[in-house]
C-alpha cells in the first residue's frame, strides 16, 4: 500500500510539473534581458558520453526562467524499448530541465560545461523561443535518432537554420580536415580501444565516405566550433552568431591512467600466434583440432549473423554495406557443425576452400576496400584463412581410406 501511494505521489508531482510547464510556455514571451545560449559538455568516460553533448539554455532573469532544451533523451519505459533500440527505431525526444539540475549532473561526472550566447536581437530571441516551445509540444518532441545525421547536435543546428532561413552562414572551410565519419569518431575513441573495435566491426562503408565540413557538426565539439565562426543577418548586416565561449564548469583532469597493453590489436595477434602453434602441432602429428575449429567457426559465424541482421533487419543506415561480411560469413555457423567430422564432406571442403580464398582476398585488398577495416581484424582473418586452408590440405592429403585410418584425430 505504501509503495502504491509513493508511485501515485510521484505521478501527481510529474503531472503538476507538466501542467506548470505547459502553462508557462503557452503564449509566453521572453523579456528583453533574456539570453539564449548553446551549451556544450565535454566527453565523459562511458561510451554513451564519450562524444560529448549539446543543449540549448534559455535564461531570463526577469522571470526567473533558467531551463535547458535537451534533444538527447529517451524514455526507458517506451513499449518494446530494447527491440526498438536494436532495430534503430527508437524515438529520442526533446526534454526540458532546470539548468541547475542539468549542470549538477555534468559536474558530478566531472565533465566541463561551456556556454556560447547566441547574438540574437530581441525579435530573433522570440522567434527561436517560439520554435523551441513549439518543438516541445507532445506531437513534435519525438524524432527518430540517427547518430551521424539527426542527433542532439544536428537538431540544434537545423532548428536555428529552420527558424532563420537563409540568414545563417557557417564559415567553416577551416574545419574540413579531409576525414571520413569513421576518422572523426576515431578521434574520441583512444580511451576505449575495445569500443573502437566493436564500432568498426558493426558499422559499414557508409561512414567511410568523406564528410563535408558542414557534416562535422554532428559532434558537439564541432558544432561549437561551427557556431563560433558563423554569422547571422541583422538589419542588412552580418554579425557573429555567438559570443565568446564562457566556462560554466571546468573539469578536473583525471589522473593519467596506464594504458592497457591488452588492446584488441595485441590480443588478436596473440590469438593468431596460438592458432599458428595449434596448426603447427596438428601438422606435425597429422591431427586436426576439431573442437577448436568448431568453436572458432561458430563464433565467427555468430558475428556474421549479427552483422547481417544489423544491415538488413534494422534501420541503422551506418551498418549497411559492411565489408566485414567478406570473412565473417553467417554460414560459418552451419559449417561449424561439419568441420568437427572426422571425414569432411566434399561440399565442406569446397566451402573451406572458398573461405580461404575470401580471407586471402580480404587481406590482399586491405587498403582498397571502400570500408576501413580495423587493424585488429587482420590477424583474425589470417587465423581463419590458415585454419580453413589447413583443413582443406588435411582432407586432400588424407583422403584415401588407407591414409584416413592412420590419421590421429584430436577431439
Amino acid at each position: 500500500m505504501k509503495l502504491y501511494l509513493k508511485k501515485l505521489a510521484v505521478l501527481l508531482t510529474l503531472l503538476l510539473l507538466t501542467l506548470q510547464a505547459k502553462a508557462q510556455f503557452e503564449g509566453s514571451q521572453l523579456s528583453p534581458v533574456a539570453k539564449i545560449s548553446l551549451i556544450t559538455c565535454s566527453p565523459g568516460d562511458e561510451l554513451y558520453a564519450i562524444f560529448g553533448h549539446s543543449a540549448v539554455r534559455v535564461n531570463d532573469p526577469a522571470t526567473g526562467l533558467d531551463i535547458v532544451f535537451n534533444y538527447g533523451t529517451f524514455d526507458f519505459n517506451e513499449p518494446g524499448f530494447y527491440l526498438k533500440f536494436i532495430r534503430g527505431k527508437l524515438n529520442y525526444k526533446l526534454s526540458i530541465s532546470y539548468f541547475q539540475d542539468f549542470a549538477y549532473s555534468y559536474t558530478q561526472d566531472n565533465r566541463s560545461i561551456y556556454e556560447q550566447q547566441l547574438n540574437f536581437t530581441e525579435e530573433q530571441k522570440q522567434q527561436y523561443w517560439q520554435f523551441l516551445t513549439n518543438n516541445y509540444l507532445p506531437e513534435n518532441r519525438f524524432y527518430l535518432y540517427d547518430f551521424f545525421f539527426d542527433n542532439c547536435a544536428t537538431r540544434i543546428r537545423d532548428g536555428i537554420e529552420a527558424t532563420f532561413p537563409n540568414q545563417v552562414a557557417f564559415n567553416i572551410a577551416h574545419m574540413d580536415e579531409d576525414m571520413s565519419f569513421r576518422n572523426i569518431i576515431d578521434l574520441y575513441l583512444p580511451p576505449q580501444p575495445w569500443s573502437d573495435f566493436g564500432i568498426d566491426l558493426a558499422l559499414g562503408a557508409p561512414i567511410d565516405r568523406k564528410a563535408e565540413a558542414y557534416e562535422y557538426m554532428f559532434l558537439p565539439d564541432y558544432l561549437s566550433e561551427g557556431f563560433a565562426s558563423a554569422t547571422i543577418a541583422q538589419s542588412g548586416a552580418r554579425v557573429p552568431l555567438v559570443g565568446e565561449p564562457q566556462v560554466i564548469f571546468q573539469n578536473t583532469p583525471p589522473p593519467a591512467s596506464a594504458t592497457s597493453l591488452f588492446g584488441p590489436v595485441l590480443v588478436w595477434w596473440l590469438f593468431f600466434g596460438i592458432v599458428l602453434v595449434i596448426t603447427f602441432f596438428d601438422f606435425k602429428r597429422k591431427t586436426r583440432s576439431r573442437t577448436f575449429d568448431i568453436f572458432f567457426f561458430l563464433v565467427v559465424g555468430l558475428l556474421g549473423v549479427l552483422l547481417f541482421l544489423l544491415w538488413f533487419a534494422t534501420d541503422h543506415q551506418a551498418a549497411a554495406n559492411n565489408y566485414n561480411l567478406l570473412w565473417a560469413l553467417p554460414t560459418h555457423v552451419i559449417a561449424a557443425a561439419f568441420v568437427g567430422m572426422r571425414v569432411l564432406p566434399n561440399w565442406v571442403e569446397k566451402y573451406l576452400l572458398a573461405t580461404t580464398l575470401l580471407a586471402g582476398l580480404t587481406l590482399l585488398l586491405w587498403f582498397v576496400w571502400p570500408q576501413q577495416l580495423h587493424a585488429a581484424v587482420f590477424p583474425v582473418v589470417l587465423a581463419l584463412g590458415l585454419r580453413a586452408a589447413y583443413m582443406v590440405w588435411a582432407a586432400k592429403t588424407h583422403s584415401s581410406p588407407i591414409s584416413q585410418t592412420k590419421v590421429k584425430e584430436k577431439i
